[in-house]
């Protein structure tokens, strides 16, 4: 066994394992975690409207939770039944999900963003009694009810034709009933309080089941510095991201300013302005913050730490944003919905475009994914993990749980990567998206990253095309920066000089003025496929 004190994780026999710590003290519920946190908050400010200015209290979350949970319980919601929700940050969305844990009910975050064929999949899936919903996806979630003929009460934050309004159902109890309310006991922490969504980037989304105990730790998290502080992130509750920060900075007594879009220069005038200590962002936002070059005009001073994820950052991006803010940590982790939380995440001397070394109550090993055999260091192969946290499993569907955790309980990722001789934790790409060309595995991440270096490209990305004699061949999407100037042949040539011949843009390149996006706030190479489908005239 090696032992690295310093980096608090061990290893015994090319398995990685980081402390276990469970820093619980006796909460039996993640509902009695919020109701205690939230209780002894009081006064102080839980959420800034960055749009209107308002605020709203801990002692006024409060408040609204329980009214929220009393309406609840008396449209006949129970423990297990589940309760959806499909909105934008605001100062009231996480309110129904606190009244669900209140009531031991199952919450179920949405994509605000979806089409009618995901409504339908999700309500068919969870089939909620409850779909709290915004005025922009109220039509979809109404049409989806009525196309499924189910009994789904529709609430809306603000007005729609065919739901309550919110701020009706906070009105439905009077004071001495609010008073008197408590959180429902649990006996059971195994018990799911939350269903997540995957997201969906092969197929329709899968739900990941969360038990309150996967809530608590989430909650308990203290690698990302939440204590006290004041906090932006774009992320909705549908992603993990979302819920993770929410609930820890709930947790923690933390202030939230919410801005229901990313821009690049506003995000700049948020944190001077409400001087925001820690900022979470998707690695295409950390892309597009460096890049479109507003950072240098803001002091930023208030701002001690950007943590980042979702996929991974080419080492010089990261160190090109450190020297430019030096005074800012710029963190990078690795997560999964399936296991509620970080995997693992850096530390400031931890080195420029690894995720750090694994995070407490965690396990991973490095795996070949055709024999199974674990992997030493600087070996590539597949993550795969375990966890406290571990999702109980894919929502009645016991054929994916199946399909991506083994026997002995190890959650394969999907993810291929590499851990070095210091521990620290290296992403490379998906199995899924790796490309072949006469017979040559190869990685999309390596050419977009080389891409990325050219100075007129914002962000690209490099899929397989069929071809009749070389299996694949490379076609890059990219977008520029705003005003540059390059062609096709240019970026052809630039990827031809700087990588080996199998690695060559055979397939050309293609300038979008923006990328789709999946719910999830991550490029989708699915619908690029599709685009290259169509342009390429690929049967």
């Amino acid at each position: 066994m090696v032992n690295h004190d310093t980096q608090n994780f061990t290893v015994e026999n090319g398995i990685y394992k980081g402390q276990v710590q469970h820093d619980l003290p006796n909460y039996k519920s993640f509902g009695e975690l919020m109701w205690t946190r939230i209780k002894s908050h009081g006064g102080n400010i839980a959420y800034l409207d960055a749009l209107t200015e308002e605020t709203i209290t801990y002692a006024e979350l409060q408040d609204k939770a329980v009214r929220c949970a009393l309406w609840l319980q008396k449209q006949g919601v129970k423990s297990d039944d589940v309760i959806s929700l499909c909105t934008h940050n605001h100062l009231n969305s996480i309110v129904p999900c606190i009244s669900a844990a209140y009531i031991n009910a199952i919450f179920n975050p949405w994509s605000e963003n979806m089409d009618l064929r995901t409504a339908l999949h999700f309500l068919q899936l969870t089939t909620p009694k409850v779909i709290f919903c915004n005025e922009e996806s109220a039509g979809i979630v109404l049409g989806a009810v009525k196309e499924q003929n189910c009994n789904s009460t529709v609430v809306v934050f603000g007005k729609h034709v065919g739901a309550i309004s919110f701020s009706d159902i906070l009105n439905n109890c009077n004071d001495k009933e609010v008073a008197n309310f408590r959180y429902d006991e649990l006996d059971d922490l195994k018990k799911t309080i939350c269903i997540m969504h995957t997201s969906g980037t092969s197929g329709l989304p899968k739900g990941v089941e969360l038990s309150n105990y996967a809530m608590l730790l989430l909650s308990s998290e203290k690698s990302m510095g939440m204590n006290y502080s004041s906090a932006l992130w774009f992320s909705s509750l549908y992603w993990l991201s979302g819920i993770m920060m929410n609930f820890n900075i709930i947790a923690n007594g933390g202030r939230t300013t919410l801005y229901p879009k990313f821009d690049e220069e506003i995000t700049c005038q948020l944190v001077d302005k409400y001087k925001v200590e820690n900022m979470f962002l998707s690695t295409s936002m950390i892309n597009r913050f460096l890049k479109a070059g507003h950072v240098q005009k803001y002091s930023l001073s208030s701002l001690k730490k950007i943590i980042f994820g979702g996929a991974s950052l080419k080492a010089e991006v990261q160190a090109e944003l450190r020297r430019i803010v030096p005074h800012i940590q710029i963190l990078q982790g690795y997560g999964m919905t399936e296991l509620c939380g970080v995997i693992a995440i850096q530390l400031p001397n931890h080195k420029v475009g690894s995720c750090g070394t694994i995070a407490k109550n965690t396990q991973f090993k490095i795996v070949d994914p055709e024999s199974g055999k674990v992997l030493g260091p600087n070996q590539s192969g597949e993550i795969c993990i375990k966890s406290l946290a571990m999702m109980t499993g894919y929502f009645r569907n016991p054929e994916a749980t199946k399909n991506a955790v083994d026997e002995q309980g190890w959650m394969h990722s999907g993810d291929i990567g590499y851990v070095d001789d210091d521990g620290e934790l290296f992403i490379i790409d998906r199995i899924k998206e790796l490309i072949k060309y006469r017979g040559n595995q190869i990685s999309p991440g390596e050419i977009e990253n080389v891409l990325t270096f050219h100075p007129t490209v914002m962000e690209a990305v490099v899929i397989g095309i069929p071809h009749e004699l070389d299996d694949e061949h490379l076609l890059a999407f990219v977008t520029k920066k705003s005003g540059a100037k390059v062609t096709e042949q240019e970026l052809i040539d630039f990827v031809a000089k700087n990588m080996m011949d199998q690695c060559k843009l055979r397939a050309g390149v293609i300038f979008l003025d923006s990328f789709p996006y999946t719910a999830s706030g991550k490029i989708s190479r699915k619908d690029l496929k599709e685009m290259a489908r169509k342009l390429k005239h690929i049967n």
